[in-house]
C-alpha cells in the first residue's frame, strides 16, 4: 500500500508510517498538540495555543513545545486572552511555541495579564467614606452617669483640656438655687482655647457654662437647664463656640446665649423641652454682627423656635439636617428681630428662611409628626 507523507504544519513531511507512532495529549481548553514519541524529526511549535491546562502561578505555566527548533509554526492565536482578574488558574500560557520558529514566534502565548499572582486583590477594601453625621436618631440616647454625683460650690475655671468622665456635677451651696434669675454664675468657665468634655450637668445647673472666648464642648449633657446651658462672651470677630454633641433638657427660656461677638456652632446635638435653643442677645450693652452654624440636630418638642437673630445687626443662622419630632411647621426655625443697646425688649420682625438673615432650604428640615 502506497504510504503518502503526512505534513504537519507547514513543516517538512512525516511518513504516514511515523504518524502510527503519535499519540494526540491535551492542552489548554481542549486542543490538541501532536507530540512525537520517537522521532529524530523536530515537530513544529504549537504556537501559543491557550497555555497548558495547570494552575498558572500568575499567567500559567509554560508549553514546552518541541525539542528542536520550529520550522514556521505559525504565529500562536491562543494566549491573548487576558487572565480573569487574577484567579488561580492563569487562562493566558506563556508558550513558545517550539523555540520561535521561523514564521511564529508564538506571539500569541503572551503571559495572560490577569494572572499575575493568581490571587487578585479585588480592588482595594472601601473604608465606607469620611464617615456621615451622626443618625438623628441616635442624638437623643441620653448617657448614664458614672459614680456620684460631684457637687460645685463655686465656679470652676478650665484651661487646656478637662474630661470629666461622664460624672454629674450638680450646683451646691451658692451654685444650688436652681432658679431663673438672670446674671447667675456658672457651674464651669472655660478661658480661651480650652474644652469641656464628657460632663454631665444635673440639677440645681447655675448658670451652666461660659466661655470667654474661643471653646469647645464635647458632649456635654444638661439633664435639667438652669438660667441658660452655656453662654459665648468672647468679644472677638473671630471667636467661636464649638458645641458637638450631647444634649439639653428642660429649659424653661434658652439653651444657649450668644451675648458675645463671632460665631456659635452646634452640630450633632439633642435638644428637647425648652423655649429657644439659641439667642442672639436681644439688648446686650454692646452689641455685635453675630453667627449661628446648626447641623445634624434632633428637637423633640416643647420647643418655641430654635433661633432668634438681630437683622438689624447683620446676624446670620444657618440650618443643615435638622430633624424636628413635629408636625409640619409646628416649631419657628428662625426668628428675626431688631436688638437694642438700651435694654428694652426687641420687637420681633418676623420668620422663616429669608436668605439674608435665616439661611435654610425646605429639605434641611425633616419633620416627623
Amino acid at each position: 500500500m502506497r504510504s503518502d507523507p503526512v505534513r504537519h504544519g507547514t513543516g517538512s513531511p512525516i511518513p504516514r508510517s511515523l504518524a502510527k507512532s503519535l499519540r494526540t495529549a491535551r492542552y489548554g481548553a481542549g486542543r490538541a498538540c501532536l507530540v512525537l514519541i520517537a522521532s529524530a524529526v523536530a515537530p513544529t511549535g504549537c504556537g501559543g495555543g491557550a497555555g497548558v491546562d495547570m494552575p498558572g502561578t500568575g499567567g500559567g505555566t509554560q508549553n514546552s513545545g518541541g525539542s528542536g527548533p520550529g520550522s514556521g509554526g505559525t504565529t500562536g492565536t491562543g494566549g491573548a486572552a487576558t487572565g480573569t482578574g487574577g484567579s488561580a488558574i492563569g487562562t493566558g500560557g506563556a508558550a513558545t511555541g517550539g523555540r520561535a520558529g521561523t514564521g511564529g514566534a508564538a506571539t500569541g502565548g503572551r503571559t495572560g495579564t490577569g494572572g499575575s499572582a493568581g490571587a487578585a486583590t479585588g480592588g482595594s477594601t472601601s473604608t465606607g467614606g469620611a464617615g456621615g453625621a451622626v443618625s438623628a436618631a441616635s442624638l437623643c440616647v441620653w448617657p448614664t452617669a458614672v459614680g456620684a454625683n460631684q457637687p460645685i460650690t463655686a465656679t470652676q475655671t478650665i484651661s487646656g483640656v478637662y474630661d470629666g468622665g461622664m460624672k454629674r456635677f450638680v450646683g451646691s451651696g451658692p451654685l444650688g438655687s436652681g432658679g431663673q434669675l438672670e446674671n447667675q454664675d456658672p457651674l464651669f468657665n472655660i478661658v480661651n482655647g480650652g474644652t469641656l468634655q464628657n460632663v454631665i450637668i444635673g440639677a440645681p445647673a447655675s448658670d451652666g457654662v461660659h466661655c470667654a472666648g474661643t471653646c469647645t464642648l464635647k458632649n456635654v449633657w444638661w439633664e435639667d437647664v438652669g438660667e441658660d446651658a452655656a453662654t459665648s462672651k468672647g468679644a472677638a470677630a473671630t471667636t467661636v463656640m464649638t458645641i458637638d454633641g450631647g444634649g439639653a433638657n428642660h429649659a424653661t427660656d434658652k439653651v444657649f446665649q450668644h451675648n458675645g461677638g463671632g460665631t456659635m456652632v452646634i452640630k450633632n446635638f439633642c435638644a428637647q423641652d425648652f423655649g429657644k435653643l439659641y439667642r442672639s442677645c436681644g439688648n446686650c450693652t454692646t452689641q455685635y454682627a453675630r453667627n449661628a452654624q446648626f447641623e445634624n440636630l434632633m428637637i423633640i418638642p416643647r420647643a418655641g423656635s430654635l433661633a432668634g437673630m438681630n437683622a438689624n445687626y447683620n446676624d446670620t443662622a444657618t440650618f443643615k439636617n435638622i430633624t424636628i419630632k413635629g408636625a409640619t411647621n409646628s416649631v419657628a426655625i428662625c426668628e428675626r428681630y431688631t436688638g437694642n443697646n438700651t435694654g428694652a425688649e426687641p420687637p420681633k420682625l418676623g420668620s422663616g428662611a429669608d436668605g439674608t438673615v435665616c439661611k435654610y432650604a425646605a429639605s434641611d428640615i425633616i419633620w416627623q409628626p
